[in-house]
């Protein structure tokens, strides 16, 4: 468990673009640690509803040739692959699980967001992260964009999204458990 959410905070990371970890000056308060513990279970609970981490029917190579392969027959955007675990590696930590990331979006998502929100809504982060649990497992790890479409309070926005949530759940059904 601990190590699918260290996972999940490094995913998010990489989705908020934040590239590295601020270290605390002193040791906080037990009253600011009751704070940042609240705090963090709230975050949890949005991320929660945010991505959606399920483990693959597939080894970790398997599961990223799939996605790969899925996306580009769906005619999808496919960038390049960032290797989590190398650069985790790179700074000192040697007993790093294989983690990779993929662009993959699909075909015209960010321009219909972008449309039907007149240009105001954000674009998606049209990443897939590829993990490799403590239990040997193969994990997943996606935007639920079916998810956030409904809470969006823009019908024409919360449509387009739906549409794009539908899409994907059509390749990651393939994949997933």
């Amino acid at each position: 468990m601990r190590t699918r959410l260290v996972c999940l905070v490094v995913v998010c990371l990489s989705f908020l673009g934040t590239s590295g970890f601020a270290v605390a000056q002193q040791q906080p308060s037990p009253e600011q640690i009751a704070q940042m513990q609240a705090m963090m279970q709230r975050q949890m609970q949005v991320m929660a509803v945010m991505f959606d981490v399920r483990p693959s029917r597939l080894g970790f190579d398997e599961t990223l040739a799939a996605v790969r392969a899925g996306a580009g027959k769906r005619g999808w955007s496919i960038g390049e692959v960032q290797d989590v675990q190398a650069k985790m590696q790179q700074t000192g930590l040697s007993q790093v699980k294989r983690m990779k990331i993929l662009q993959a979006c699909p075909a015209g998502a960010n321009e219909r967001v972008v449309k039907a929100s007149h240009g105001k809504a954000p674009q998606l982060a049209c990443r897939v992260t590829v993990y490799e649990g403590s239990d040997g497992k193969s994990y997943l790890v996606r935007m639920n964009t079916g998810n956030m479409a409904k809470l969006v309070q823009d019908a024409a926005v919360a449509r387009v999204l739906a549409e794009i949530g539908t899409e994907e759940d059509a390749l990651y059904r393939e994949i997933l458990q």
